[in-house]
């Protein structure tokens, strides 16, 4: 019941990339505050619908090949800096999408920390993404 009510009332998405951007290799992001997670799975999301949408006739496994293709597991990562830590995410090959947009998620097994403020973000790709938008999503339920 607390995880529902937290969700409720402090969920949000920050756009940490307000402007589209390109990224092969390295990127450090400031956020103008820091970030906190409030529940253990929040996580990094890259919105890729610059690069690819799917198609209406397009069947879900077909989309997933072809989604896979272009952006394949562990190509993509991000590193969460705080005072004296650091949260490792990966890019696993999850994603979501709507009719207008496509997303890939970035996220940490374990869990991502909920005592902790994050001052920086570190992303990092070894395949180039232009015209990309980076957010920050403090929850999951």
């Amino acid at each position: 019941m607390k995880e529902f009510f937290l969700i409720l009332f402090f969920s949000k998405t920050i756009l940490l990339t307000p402007d589209p951007i390109s990224l092969h290799g390295r990127l450090e992001l400031v956020p103008d505050k820091p970030i906190k997670a409030i529940t253990s799975g929040a996580s990094i999301q890259i919105d890729v619908s610059s690069l690819i949408n799917k198609d209406e006739k397009e069947g879900i496994l077909a989309f997933r090949k072809r989604l896979l293709a272009m952006f394949p597991p562990k190509t993509i990562s991000a590193k969460l800096l705080g005072e004296d830590a650091e949260v490792v995410l990966q890019y696993d090959g999850g994603y979501s999408f709507n009719k207008d947009s496509v997303w890939l998620g970035l996220y940490v097994e374990s869990g991502i920390p909920t005592d902790i403020e994050f001052k920086r973000v570190v992303i990092e790709s070894s395949i180039k993404l232009n015209r990309v938008k980076i957010l920050w999503k403090n929850y999951k339920h």
